[in-house]
């Protein structure tokens, strides 16, 4: 083979990799996907006693991969607090941990066409509670995680309903709150249901998931903006993955319902 030849094999792979974000090819020639995780948030990334990635999120994409040929993925775990430094810095290529649109994040990302998940911001009572709706809330004291978009919706809800009296307590972790609402020195808490309920088994305690919500929250795979080609591949096996069902199917054997849609 000629230098030019070489030249021009070398240039054609580089710019594959460049248009992929950054992937590589691992030694069996399968594209090798790398994903970010915290895999500290049970039940949607956690690992396991020999550290293999589960959970909800490490599921679907998973699956998601699986409709790609020739491809391959490694989940990296990192902390919450460098999940983002770690995409920029092309430790890996995409992140599936929750993550939520917001302006500042639309600016510098590439967010998947469609979610994969919808968090839900929901009212959660102790499992002896008659409480169906949040307008019976009254005189009542209601857990938040401080500093969430659940304590930014009852905040509200407070706010513009004096006369309920209701009372928030913050809170910095969920398994404080349902422990509190399960030994009744709180009647009700806004999470969502899908973690609550795992927490709340996890503790030996039951909790009642009430059909109010605040809001239901989109979730989203995330690239760098350098990630175009890499993005639109996984938009195509996520779309596939959806109609086929499998993303429901994950929803329902993790949470017991369907919160895809």
């Amino acid at each position: 083979m000629g230098i030019n030849q070489i030249y021009k094999l070398c240039s054609i792979l580089f710019a594959a990799i460049v248009m992929l974000g950054g992937n590589v090819f691992s030694k069996d020639n399968q594209l090798l996907i790398v994903a970010g995780s915290e895999n500290a948030y049970k039940p949607f990334a956690y690992l396991d006693s020999k550290n293999n990635p589960l959970g909800f999120d490490n599921e679907v994409l998973q699956v998601v991969v699986s409709y790609i040929p020739e491809s391959k993925l490694q989940i990296v775990s990192v902390p919450w607090n460098v999940i983002f430094t770690g995409l920029d810095s092309g430790k890996f290529d995409v992140v599936a941990n929750q993550i939520t649109k917001n302006d500042e994040r639309e600016k510098k990302y590439i967010f998947s066409n469609k979610p994969y998940f919808y968090g839900v911001s929901g009212l959660i009572i102790g499992n002896n509670s008659n409480i169906t709706h949040i307008k019976d809330l009254k005189n009542v004291k209601v857990g938040v995680t401080v500093g969430s978009n659940h304590a930014i919706n009852i905040e509200k809800y407070v706010k513009e309903n004096p006369k309920q009296n209701i009372s928030i307590i913050y809170y910095k972790t969920s398994p404080a709150i349902i422990a509190d609402l399960a030994n009744g020195r709180i009647q009700a808490m806004i999470n969502d249901p899908a973690s609550a309920v795992d927490y709340a088994k996890s503790q030996g305690v039951y909790i009642k998931v009430t059909d109010f919500v605040f809001e239901k929250i989109p979730i989203y795979f995330i690239f760098r903006k350098d990630s175009i080609e890499l993005s639109k591949t996984i938009d195509q096996a996520l779309e596939r993955a959806i109609q086929d069902g499998k993303i429901s199917e994950i929803s329902i054997k993790y949470f017991g319902v369907d919160q895809t849609k």
